[in-house]
């Protein structure tokens, strides 16, 4: 209890000696930007908590002390003193207080901490000392601006982070709207604004000042080019001649504004400026030279900053290159004895190239003296050089071979100093092997120049012949080639014109020639006779410089290759009309990849275009008929796996033009090589089109169907036609006996009836029979006339009025008064009488109407209708052929209705029949009036 109390009655003495000194303390936090105040501070600010914000306590600071203060306690971050003294605003009103630093630290989780007392003191006697401490404040915080701006460059600060700061500084200070730093190219032809800061509504201008133009603003820039400054109160102030200038500063609203050059130790390489844009400021000495000053620090720091920068890429590049470079470096220190001999030397320096080289770690001699290293033979031989090259101050190169590496090196020693060497060490293994390659690439080179199996020929720039190879020699019948070496090619007369000229603007080109040698015998001596197919090929060589040293000349006897193409191509052209004429088709391919070859012929047998890939045919064949191309695709899936080696069937194939017509091809697919595990499948197909042979098939099938169904008719005919002769032959016989045997008239009237009948339908049998025999023979002959056919028809109607069934009406229907045409009377008329006939037979009840109509214009249709018993469909098409009686109970022949088709067909007319079973028939026929 008595410690308790001794506390409490401690901190009650504090708060009373606090009340009575009017002191307090604040600790400040910079990481969190907030202070913690004492109880006493805290009464004094009329706070509610002990702690508030940087910038909550900013605000009790009155205004015209207020930025300057709260930037001046952020600089505690960067000094160790700190003591002002300025007006804020209390719960007793505005009073006087003076804010010292006591000490700094640095907390464990990385927060700066201050701590601080804030005293209450006297306000100044009068305005006058008020004015001179604001002015002293005022000289203070710009000293300690710049020397804030100095310590930033200093502490290798980016300059991209430093002068931003700075200027922004300035723009707080004089209230601007614009501070920035302007730069010239090397010829002060344009200037581009590097840095800019501006003020809260200000636009910046950096974008658009980059690379502007100088011209225009010469007074302008001759104040800063002779390194005055320009200070302008207003704008009023600038000259008659800054006329563009005033223009450009008056679009940026600025009224007052002050700009000072930069220079560095060679130059004016640009100027800093400030402006002011919401009121003009009368500039007085204090801000020139405070301003000038800074500026002096700014183009100090940036030009130093800029070649520490430089220099240190240089050091940078250096270190990288001595580092990287593909170069063994060793350096020495030389050791003299007393007579200023080198006795012995210290590896000082090397790098690890140097050691890959040798094939030694750099620790074994990096450091170390030579004679620790080498034997004193080695030593004794080392020395020698170092003395010669130190002796006559001179370089030497030598190449060494190091034999735990197996590397080749050219090394070059130098002495820099008069006490060290350098030694460079040039890894050449692969350019020593190069050498050797190419000694060995000439050598076979010069070989296959010799041996090759094409003639070269090699001319200068002026085409005259330097070489040639044995191939050549051979190629030309020439013995000794000193015969040739020397000619001119552009003198050569087997060389057309049009290749001369070519040869002087073209780099390569190639032709082919009949070669004659009775043409050269002025040219060069030769051999042989008669000529070549000669095929040339020419390129030009190239110097260094890119200028023609000459030309080569390939040469190819193609004498016995063309003969042999030609041959070829005769037996492809013979095949190829062969498989034309045969329609027999040729391909090959691999079944695994679909890459192969065929003819035009196996591409028109499979309905394809020649021109599309043979792999989007095989094993797609769109234009097959579906189940045969199910047999193929199986066929090639069993081929795939070994299992099938052949295939040979008939196929159908889509019909150019058409959707539902098809061609037939034999198909015939033999396996030849199968080696799947390399890729290769490879099938052999022979296809050809017997649609011809198909449809001959067709025929004579149809013809033997047809021939045995005329044999099966005609004997079935003979069969009837016996009887259909003997019954009215019976008849007449039989009723002719009657006749004269009977006394009684009816009989006899009967009875020559009965003969009579008998005898017109022997006369219908045998004239049936006649006229299909002379169709037959093709001598069934037409007489043409004009007649009417209503006359035809109505004859018809009236002569067979009496041979129709008792309950069957005939009746003509006659569509026009008159209708004439022209044709054959009696054929018609044998026509429709036969349709009258067929209709007498098979009709009991109903009508029989004879009539006529015009479909068209050009044509006259003549129809005989019954009511009878009609026709099954499937016999409607059978009924104009020859020997079919659908009745065999009728008597008839069964030709008049195929003697009427024929008949109607010649004329050039068309026959048919509409029957419904059970209902009647319509029999009619159509001609053309023409």
């Amino acid at each position: 209890m008595s410690v308790v109390s001794s506390h409490s009655q401690e901190s009650e003495r504090f708060r009373r000696l606090s009340t009575i000194g009017q002191i307090g303390w604040w600790e400040a936090d910079f990481t969190t930007r907030d202070y913690l105040c004492s109880e006493y501070v805290c009464n004094l600010l009329g706070l509610k908590s002990d702690t508030l914000t940087f910038r909550e306590f900013g605000l009790y600071i009155r205004e015209d002390y207020r930025q300057r203060i709260s930037r001046e306690f952020i600089s505690i971050e960067e000094v160790e003193i700190y003591e002002q003294t300025f007006p804020i605003l209390t719960t007793r009103g505005v009073v006087w207080v003076c804010s010292r630093l006591g000490e700094k630290w640095m907390t464990e989780d990385g927060h700066l901490k201050a701590f601080g007392i804030l005293q209450v003191v006297d306000a100044p006697e009068n305005m006058e000392s008020t004015d001179i401490l604001k002015q002293f404040n005022a000289l203070l915080f710009r000293q300690h601006s710049v020397s804030n701006s100095l310590r930033n460059f200093l502490k290798d600060k980016c300059l991209d982070e430093v002068i931003p700061k700075v200027l922004k500084d300035v723009l707080e200070l004089f209230h601007g709207g614009r501070v920035y730093i302007i730069e010239y190219d090397e010829g002060y032809h344009t200037q581009s604004c590097t840095y800019e800061v501006v003020a809260q509504g200000v636009e910046p201008e950096i974008e658009l000042l980059q690379a502007t133009d100088t011209q225009g603003m010469e007074w302008w820039h001759s104040h800063i080019l002779a390194d005055k400054p320009i200070l302008l109160n207003s704008l009023t102030e600038l000259p008659d001649e800054a006329e563009l200038e005033r223009k450009i500063l008056s679009v940026q609203d600025i009224k007052s504004l002050m700009v000072i050059p930069l220079r560095n130790t060679e130059r004016i390489w640009g100027y800093i400026g400030i402006d002011l844009v919401e009121q003009e400021h009368r500039w007085d000495n204090e801000d020139y030279q405070w301003f000038s000053s800074l500026a002096n620090i700014i183009s100090i720091c940036i030009n130093l900053r800029r070649a520490r920068d430089e220099a240190e890429r240089e050091r940078s590049f250096l270190r990288n290159l001595y580092k990287y470079m593909p170069m063994g470096y060793v350096r020495l220190s030389v050791i003299f004895d007393g007579e200023g001999k080198p006795t012995d030397y210290l590896i000082t320096d090397a790098n690890q190239f140097s050691a890959d080289l040798c094939g030694a770690p750099l620790d074994s001699y990096k450091g170390r003296l030579a004679s620790e290293i080498y034997s004193e033979e080695r030593m004794k031989e080392k020395i020698r050089g170092l003395a010669e090259i130190h002796n006559r101050n001179t370089y030497r190169e030598l190449d060494e071979y190091f034999e735990l590496t197996g590397k080749t090196c050219h090394c070059v020693i130098y002495s820099p100093d008069p006490e060290e060497l350098v030694c460079l060490y040039m890894d050449i293994t692969e350019m020593q092997q190069t050498y050797m390659a190419l000694d060995h690439s000439e050598k076979l080179l010069r070989n296959l120049f010799s041996n090759i199996p094409v003639g070269i020929e090699i001319y200068d720039k002026d085409g005259f012949l330097i070489d040639l190879n044995n191939r050549d020699l051979e190629i030309f019948g020439v013995k000794d080639k000193a015969n040739t070496v020397g000619v001119n090619f552009y003198q050569n007369p087997n060389v057309p014109l049009d290749i001369r000229e070519r040869m002087q603007v073209e780099d390569e080109l190639d032709f082919s020639q009949d070669y004659e040698f009775t043409k050269i015998s002025d040219y060069y001596e030769s051999g042989k006779k008669g000529g070549i197919e000669l095929y040339t090929k020419v390129n030009k060589i190239y110097d260094s410089k890119g200028d023609c040293s000459g030309f080569v000349l390939i040469n190819i006897d193609n004498t016995e290759r063309i003969s042999s193409i030609n041959r070829i191509r005769d037996f492809e052209n013979f095949f190829l009309l062969i498989s034309d004429y045969a329609k027999v088709g040729y391909a090959k391919l691999n079944l695994l990849t679909k890459e192969g070859y065929a003819i035009k012929q196996w591409y028109k047998n499979m309905g394809e275009d020649e021109e599309t890939p043979l792999g989007e045919v095989v094993g797609i064949y769109n234009k097959m008929h579906p189940e045969d191309r199910v047999r193929v695709l199986t066929f090639f899936e069993k081929a795939k796996l070994g299992e099938e080696t052949s295939f040979k069937s008939e196929m159908r194939v889509l019909r150019s033009g058409t959707l539902n017509k098809w061609n037939w091809v034999r198909m015939n697919v033999v396996l030849n090589r199968y080696d799947p595990a390399n890729g290769l499948i490879e099938l052999i197909g022979v296809n050809y089109d017997i649609t011809e042979l198909k449809e001959t098939e067709r025929k004579l099938i149809v013809a033997k169907e047809k021939a045995e169904e005329a044999d099966r008719l005609k004997s079935a005919f003979l069969a009837n036609m016996s009887h259909e002769i003997r019954t009215p032959l019976n008849a007449i016989v039989g009723f002719s006996s009657l006749l004269v045997e009977t006394d009684e008239p009816e009989e006899k009237q009967e009875y020559a009836k009965m003969v009579e009948e008998n005898n017109e339908l022997l006369l219908q049998l045998i004239s049936d029979i006649l006229d299909l025999s002379k169709i037959e023979a093709g001598t069934f002959d037409f007489k043409f006339k004009d007649f009417d056919i209503n006359t035809l028809c109505g004859d018809l109607a009236r002569s067979m009025q009496l041979r129709v069934k008792p309950g069957v009406e005939l009746i003509f229907e006659p569509t026009l008064p008159q209708c004439v045409i022209v044709s054959d009377p009696n054929r018609l008329h044998q026509v429709v009488s036969n349709f009258i006939n067929n209709a007498i037979k098979f009709t009991t009840t109903g009508s029989i109407r004879i009539g006529y109509d015009k479909p068209d214009e050009k044509h006259l249709r003549v129809y005989v209708a019954d009511t009878g018993i009609g026709i099954a469909p499937e016999a409607c098409s059978k009924v104009f052929d020859r020997f079919i009686k659908l009745n065999s109970f009728v008597q008839g022949t069964g030709l008049g209705l195929s003697i009427s088709k024929s008949i109607i067909e010649q004329l050039g007319g068309k026959i048919g029949v509409d029957s419904e079973l059970g209902k009647g028939s319509t029999f009619w026929f159509i001609l053309p009036l023409e």
